[in-house]
């Protein structure tokens, strides 16, 4: 029987994960506008983060909200965590690599999490203590070292572009291939499924990283980000990976 908490998370990423796709359908109703720097919201991330907000409140009253577009509405240590569409740039153009995140603390931890992308057909799950599930099937990250590691990359604007580029070549020198996707949460889909052995971003937010941390968490994987109180209220460096030890603290470090 499905936790109470994660079916309602499930229905509500289905929901707005077609929500999302009937206005792709349509580009008239997508209004985009530009944030920043391949940074774009249209008008299915306002509507999906409405309807999430909606469908959370009628689930749970008394809880507080934290989302991309909205920003933190209500008060108390239980927080629902939500990304309405990680990924807007590649939703917009088309592209399959974009996802919806819901995320529950109980101001503690991160307890439970769901990543939904629907064009890549990928959903994920993961309860605190429970394991983490992807379309269903159970993930446990194996010991067996890679013979072609790959870390995934995401870059940010808050910090200068040498950082990245200085990144790319310690891991070139070091024998690892890297890769970006443009959405931390199909990199974070990417370490479970194997595609990946691990998933680095500095100054990631935390709606875009939290459904996906516990999940590596829970199928034997290591996370490293600042304290849950502090990346609740600003950007964290963000290592995600399998059990493998690629000495990635400090193949990754490097003045940003």
């Amino acid at each position: 029987m499905l936790d109470k908490r994660l079916e309602a998370a499930l229905e509500m990423a289905k929901e707005a994960g077609a929500l999302a796709q009937r206005m792709r359908a349509n580009p008239g109703e997508l209004q985009a506008e530009i944030k920043g720097p391949m940074d774009l919201v249209t008008a299915a991330d306002v509507a999906v983060e409405t309807l999430l907000r909606d469908r959370i409140l009628t689930f749970e009253p008394d809880v507080a909200i934290l989302g991309e577009e909205d920003g933190l509405e209500g008060v108390g240590r239980r927080i629902w965590i939500i990304d309405p569409i990680d990924g807007t740039v590649n939703f917009s153009r088309g592209m399959p690599d974009w996802a919806i995140s819901i995320a529950f603390s109980d101001g503690v931890a991160i307890t439970h999490g769901v990543i939904y992308a629907p064009d890549l057909g990928l959903t994920a799950t993961a309860i605190r203590g429970q394991g983490c599930y992807l379309n269903g099937q159970r993930v446990l990250f194996d010991e067996t070292p890679s013979d072609t590691p790959i870390v995934a990359l995401g870059y940010s604007a808050r910090r200068p572009i040498a950082g990245y580029l200085g990144r790319i070549e310690r891991l070139i020198d070091h024998g690892i291939e890297h890769r970006r996707h443009g959405a931390a949460t199909i990199c974070l889909l990417g370490v479970l499924g194997r595609w990946f052995d691990a998933f680095y971003e500095p100054a990631l937010n935390i709606w875009d990283a939290a459904a996906g941390l516990l999940m590596i968490e829970e199928a034997g994987g290591h996370v490293s980000h600042d304290p849950l109180p502090d990346f609740l209220t600003k950007p964290s460096d963000v290592l995600a990976r399998n059990r493998l030890d690629l000495k990635l603290g400090s193949i990754l470090a490097g003045d940003d």
